[in-house]
């Protein structure tokens, strides 16, 4: 990626970039003024503060965890101390990849192994003009591959209400309803099973098409069905758990896989850094002892019922918004690269991992850990600075 500096102190993406890149980095950044209670105040004094009101809480939650690697090992190392609980942002879709993972398994592939290797990629519900613009240029059509051959005839298919963009050419569409895809994925897999359903159509999708995908992926050497969990339709499960039946069917025969997309605002690095350090994934309370529940520690459950006294809210990418409706309030502390949409009693302005500071990032199949540079000295800590002040602060 290329850069230009503005007179702002943000940057144009010359070269490389997508959408969601232009806007992050086009973001002059805040100044590095913490308030205390609406006023402004040292840092010194900020983070005094927030630890009075850490030590104070008998049951902390620490959500959003919108950081790179060294702010979430600090987040977790501050967990400890409080016996505080850890939610993402996105712990909804977490939690759904999650439950299907420890109950039935998933066979997943890589960013790298769709670039060199698949010979029939089905996009499932994907949105790539949006939110995956590069997934073309980098992986299913790339300049090169290893395997040259396999690139000359790799076939793509969108399956799900939108195309896939020109650059993914030529490409079919086999278009159906959001609200249609899990019946459409039970079909197919029927298909083959060699049990088709006993009707044309599923929804708007005629089931003889269907019937020419099945009998494609059947014939594919590598077979990659790339979706993003965050888009499936709640509840999540009935999808996630048919995709990794079709790919097990697929694997009876030939060689097939998963790529999920995502990991948006730090969520795969807070969920793998998580899973290092505990051996456990998040929605996890730590602290003499660790207890994990998926559905109870949940933002919004754990505010809905009475369940945490304070919130440290972490959005040092400027992405997250405000917590979950009756999750801020007096007892918060939020570190932000963005001013606060909600009252906090503690705000702390950070720095932006890869823009502000250096720092490390889990790629969205989670197997690469990618170093990013600094590109600016704009005077504002990164997340694992603050939050390391405060455990010192509460020693």
């Amino acid at each position: 990626m290329q850069l230009a500096a503005r007179k702002d102190a943000g940057f144009d993406v010359t070269r490389n970039g997508c959408r969601r890149a232009q806007r992050g980095f086009a973001r002059a950044p805040l100044a590095p003024i913490p308030r205390v209670e609406g006023r402004e105040a040292s840092f010194a004094s900020a983070v005094s503060h927030a630890a009075r009101l850490l030590r104070a809480a008998r049951q902390p939650h620490f959500a959003g965890l919108g950081t790179d690697v060294d702010g979430m090992r600090a987040a977790i190392d501050l967990a400890e101390r409080c016996g505080a609980s850890l939610d993402h942002a996105h712990g909804e879709t977490l939690a759904a990849m999650n439950r299907v993972l420890q109950t039935r398994g998933w066979y997943a592939t890589t960013l790298a192994e769709v670039r060199n290797r698949a010979d029939h990629i089905v996009l499932i519900g994907v949105d790539l003009e949006q939110r995956y613009e590069n997934l073309v240029s980098r992986c299913l059509r790339p300049a090169a591959s290893l395997e040259s051959a396999r690139l000359e005839g790799r076939r793509i298919t969108a399956l799900g209400p939108r195309p896939a963009p020109a650059a993914a050419q030529p490409a079919e569409h086999l278009r159906c309803a959001q609200d249609d895809l899990v019946g459409v994925l039970h079909a197919l897999l029927g298909l083959l099973k060699g049990a088709a359903p006993d009707v044309r159509r599923i929804g708007s999708l005629p089931l003889t098409r269907l019937a020419a995908l099945a009998e494609a992926l059947r014939a594919a050497r590598y077979a990659t069905l790339v979706f993003a969990p965050g888009a499936l339709a709640a509840p999540r499960e009935p999808a996630l758990t048919l995709l990794c039946e079709l790919i097990d069917e697929l694997n009876r025969g030939g060689r097939a896989a998963l790529l999920p997309l995502g990991g948006d605002d730090g969520a795969q690095t807070a969920q793998s850094t998580c899973a290092w350090l505990t051996g456990y994934p998040l929605r996890l309370r730590v602290g003499t002892r660790l207890d994990y529940q998926p559905e109870a520690l949940s933002t919004a459950h754990v505010f809905a019922k009475g369940g945490a006294d304070a919130l440290l809210w972490i959005d040092a990418f400027g992405t997250l918004g405000a917590p979950p409706a009756g999750a801020s309030g007096a007892r918060s502390v939020m570190l932000g690269a963005a001013a606060p949409d909600a009252d906090c009693e503690v705000f702390i302005p950070v720095g932006t991992p890869g823009l502000d500071h250096a720092a490390q990032l889990l790629r969205t199949d989670a197997v690469v850990s990618l170093p990013l540079a600094a590109q600016r000295d704009s005077g504002l800590p990164s997340v694992a600075t603050v939050l390391r002040a405060l455990l010192a602060e509460m020693r």
